[in-house]
This record gives structure tokens, C-alpha cells and sequence, in this order.
């Protein structure tokens, strides 16, 4: 019996353009409702943003797993804050000097990045983050800080993953997306935050079903009971998922969530 279903965003449950068919959401959320199914948002974006894409009356009953498992709530009610410890986050400053990419810092009270990296940057992050702050150096922070993210084009991303994991093993880092790797804590992910849900709300991991399409979803496909990705996802969620369904532009998480829940 499915008790949980936890869907990632982006590339997962929205499309190309950060929309998903409200209609199709509708009949997913009374379907989850009318069977006892709690909602689980699992991203790697900050809460805030993630929170504000569903309709009110829905988010306040939701559960979410943002900033890859650092935090977990329950509609606004905050239920758990894993955040970097003053060493850990020092370090992982360090290592981004060593490369020439964007950095953005994510936080309790906001996201955070340099002056110096431009406001085209700023642009673009603004589509994954609610509240971000722009300072002159990392050092103006004071915040819980979850994660540190570094924007790399696509083709060179997968090198440098392999590289930061070679060198650093007491950090852990995720392909956040195409274009991204997150710095973390190594025992972060989402299936932390589904490892604290089943533990909140008696729900086994076999009773839980997981969407996703990325490398920070691995952890999380290999968790639940089962797991699907889209067909764009990258090849180690593939790799770590029972079933590769349609893309997002076609609404396939919404339309399986249906064929699953009407059985």
C-alpha cells in the first residue's frame, strides 16, 4: 500500500518553463487525499521557493524536503534543520575559490551570492530561489547556512564532480542538476528527510514511492519502495530507479501519480 509519494522539481515535476499542470495537481492531491497519501516536495531548492509553486491550501498539508534533505517541514511549520558546521562550511569555501565558477550559499533566512559574480547571475538563480541576498563577501553572512552550490556549464560538469569527489571525501557533493553540484554535509540527501518522515509518521520505506531525475535524487530512488524517473533524468538516477517513465513537459509524475493512486 502506498503510504508516501515524494516527488523532486525540477526536470521531475516541472516543466521546461518551472510550470506544471495545475489541473492535472488538482485530481493528483484529492487522490492522495482521498487515500491517506501524504505529498512530499524533495528539492534541492530552497523551501520558500518550493512552497510558494503549490496553491496555499495544498502547501499548508504538504511536506517538504528542500535544499537536498537539510530541511524538512511540514506546510510552514519548520520540522528539522541540518545546517553546516563552522568548519565544514570554511572548508567548503575554500574549495570553491579553487575554481572560476558562480558560487551561491543557501540559508535559513535566504540564498546568498557575490557582487562580483553580476546580476545575469542573479537573474538566473532567481528562477530556483525565492530570497536571495547579494554581498561583497561571504563573510557579511549570518544565517544557518544548508549548502554551497557551484553553477557549472553542462559539459564540464560531470569532470568536476568526479574530481571534488576524489580530493574531498569527507565533503559530500551531488550533481544538483546539469549544470550544478551542491557541497554538503556527506550524510545529507533526500532520503535523510525521508528517513525522518517514516521515522515522524510511521510510514515504512516500502510504503513509499519516489520520483526524480537526478544525481541528487540517487539516495532517494534507492530508499522507497518505488522509484521512477523521467526520460531525461541522468543516467545514475536511471540506473538507481525500478521504472523510466515519459519527460515533464509531458506531465508524466502527474499522470502516473493517477494511475497508481486509481488502482
Amino acid at each position: 500500500m502506498i503510504k508516501l509519494i515524494a516527488t523532486d522539481m525540477d526536470g521531475t515535476w516541472l516543466k521546461a518553463d518551472k510550470t506544471y499542470d495545475h489541473e492535472l495537481f488538482k485530481k493528483d492531491f484529492k487522490l492522495m487525499q482521498d487515500n491517506n497519501v501524504k505529498f512530499v516536495i524533495a528539492s534541492g531548492n530552497q523551501y520558500k521557493n518550493i512552497f510558494a509553486r503549490f496553491p496555499e491550501q495544498a502547501s499548508e498539508q504538504m511536506y517538504f524536503i528542500a535544499e537536498n534533505g537539510a530541511l524538512v517541514a511540514h506546510g510552514r511549520d519548520i520540522l528539522k534543520v541540518v545546517s553546516l558546521s563552522k568548519e565544514l562550511y570554511e572548508q567548503i569555501i575554500k574549495i570553491t575559490h579553487e575554481y572560476s565558477y558562480p558560487v551561491i550559499v543557501s540559508g535559513v533566512k535566504s540564498a546568498y551570492i557575490l557582487k562580483s559574480s553580476g546580476s545575469k547571475f542573479y537573474d538566473s538563480m532567481s528562477r530556483f530561489y525565492r530570497k536571495i541576498k547579494i554581498v561583497n563577501n561571504w563573510d557579511e553572512i549570518d544565517d544557518q547556512i544548508f549548502k554551497v552550490s557551484l553553477i557549472i556549464p553542462e559539459k564540464e560538469m560531470p569532470a568536476v564532480l568526479v574530481e571534488l569527489e576524489q580530493k574531498y571525501p569527507q565533503v559530500g557533493f551531488v550533481a544538483g542538476g546539469y549544470d550544478s553540484i551542491d557541497l554538503s554535509a556527506p550524510d545529507v540527501t533526500k532520503a535523510l528527510g525521508l528517513e525522518f518522515l517514516s521515522k515522524k509518521l510511521n510510514i515504512a520505506p516500502a510504503e513509499m514511492v519516489a520520483f526524480g531525475d537526478s544525481g541528487n535524487d540517487v539516495a532517494m530512488l534507492k530508499y522507497v519502495g518505488k522509484s521512477y524517473v523521467t526520460s531525461t533524468a541522468l543516467q545514475s538516477a536511471k540506473d538507481a530507479a525500478d521504472t523510466v517513465i515519459g519527460s515533464s513537459q509531458d506531465s508524466s509524475v502527474q499522470k502516473e501519480i493517477i494511475k497508481l493512486l486509481e488502482k
